[in-house]
């Protein structure tokens, strides 16, 4: 019985979106039940006190059996109509044939009659306006109409037993208990709509947790995407640099290369003054002793034909070159860029002091002011161009170097080429000097041998004349 009583209870409701027309439609179905219920025991009761109304309790069940139909059939809006017209209507025939021309109302079951007049309330929510209007509408002109109701329907039947008291209690048991059940369905149908409000209620709110989460969610993606691009805009700005300053070094370095590089500089950063020093060995003294010298210096829009000469370990810049570290000032003193830095002009913001270094060897120092501060990727683009720049003064140096020995090599071996010349020439005269001294002595030897045998001779010539 159950499973049938769950399916009654369910009929229409498949397709229907809205929870509280559900609640309703559920109620009209038991309402329906019920009545139909009530044909089958008022019908048993009139066949055995007033077997003429047993047509009016089967018109009952007949009606409310298709009330459910409609109602299994989707036409929700209908059945329920039909709910009202159906069971106001048979309850005033029922009351007409009871009362005979000329009598009075019998007030339990006009009260009765009153109950199901007001049923629309249970069954027909207040936001189906018209549907509820039509139908209790309907409900009450039939109610207000029951003495017409009674002139017209009348069969000769003995009223009296439905006056008596037994009769009388049933029948307001009955009105106050279908009234308590009705009641109790009210408060079903709102102990419903507040169950499907706090459901609803907790359903916007755990979507709006989950929109809030996704929102967050959302933000920090975007705040993630915008600091990797911030990020990759920043590296991608530090390439460019890179690449269009790094086309400067290119063949051999002279005091225009310098001039090139700082202005460049200047202009890609859009800072106010870049001054270059490189690392110079002095050939005048025997063991070629080092110092500091600002090639070129750059600030305001022009260059600055400078001469500077900083020992190693003097001011900021020699001691820059001495740790191997970049110092990097926040806070200038008046002043200060005069005494250390010997770049000239206004008062900087901050300074920074890169090295250029390549293995391990300082080549220079670059020196940049601003009266801004250099953000983070701005100070690693200035260490990245003090690499690329370390390698290329290095390699510079080492090709100049390279030509200078291969120079002097070319020069010893030109010397070395004309003293051999020198030499065999010598060699030569001092053959041609020996050659000439053996034919002489040569000479000599002949003559005294001459001069020998003819000293024999006259010795001969001598001796003879004794």
């Amino acid at each position: 019985m159950i499973p049938i009583v769950y399916k009654i209870y369910n009929l229409g409701t498949q397709e229907i979106e809205e929870d509280y027309k559900i609640a309703v439609v559920r109620i009209s179905n038991i309402i329906a039940f019920i009545f139909l219920m009530t044909g089958v025991i008022y019908g048993s009761i009139s066949a055995y006190l007033a077997p003429q109304l047993v047509n009016i309790c089967i018109l009952l069940f007949v009606g409310s059996t298709v009330i459910l139909l409609l109602n299994y059939l989707q036409f929700v809006n209908l059945s329920r109509f039909v709910l009202s017209l159906v069971i106001s209507l048979d309850v005033a025939i029922y009351h007409g044939y009871i009362v005979q021309p000329g009598e009075m109302l019998i007030v339990s079951i006009y009260i009765g009659q009153f109950v199901v007049a007001v049923l629309p309330w249970i069954y027909i929510d207040i936001r189906e306006k018209r549907l509820l209007i039509s139908a209790l509408t309907i409900t009450f002109l039939i109610l207000v109409a029951q003495p017409l109701t009674n002139e017209f329907l009348s069969i000769e039947m003995d009223s009296g037993i439905f006056r008596e008291i037994v009769f009388t209690i049933t029948t307001y048991t009955f009105s106050i208990a279908t009234l308590l059940f009705c009641m109790y369905l009210l408060q079903y149908k709102n102990l419903m709509t507040d169950k499907s409000s706090k459901k609803l209620l907790r359903d916007i709110q755990d979507r709006n947790k989950l929109m809030e989460e996704q929102q967050e969610k959302l933000v920090n993606t975007l705040e993630k995407n915008k600091v990797a691009n911030e990020a990759e805009e920043k590296r991608n700005w530090i390439a460019q640099g890179i690449s269009e300053i790094g086309s400067l070094m290119r063949g051999n370095i002279d005091n225009n290369f310098y001039r090139h590089l700082v202005s460049a500089v200047v202009n890609f950063m859009h800072v106010n003054q870049v001054g270059l020093y490189i690392v110079e060995e002095d050939k005048n003294q025997e063991f070629g002793e080092k110092y500091i010298e600002l090639k070129s210096c750059y600030a305001f829009d022009r260059n600055k034909f400078l001469k500077k000469k900083i020992e190693i370990g003097q001011g900021l810049i020699g001691q820059c070159y001495l740790e191997k570290e970049r110092i990097y000032l926040k806070e200038v003193p008046e002043s200060y860029i005069n005494i250390t830095s010997g770049l000239g002009g206004s008062t900087p913001k901050c300074i920074l002091i890169v090295p250029l270094i390549y293995e391990g060897n300082v080549q220079g120092v670059i020196e940049i002011a601003s009266f801004t501060e250099l953000e983070q990727h701005e100070t690693d683009f200035v260490e990245k161009l003090s690499e690329a720049l370390a390698s290329f003064i290095s390699s510079n140096k080492i090709n100049m170097n390279t030509k200078e020995l291969l120079e002097k090599s070319q020069q010893l071996g030109e010397q070395l080429h004309a003293q051999e010349e020198e030499m065999r020439q010598n060699m030569e005269e001092m053959q041609a000097t020996q050659e000439e001294m053996t034919r002489k002595e040569r000479e000599y030897l002949e003559r005294i041998e001459e001069l020998d045998k003819e000293l024999a001779a006259s010795k001969e010539v001598y001796d003879k004349s004794l």
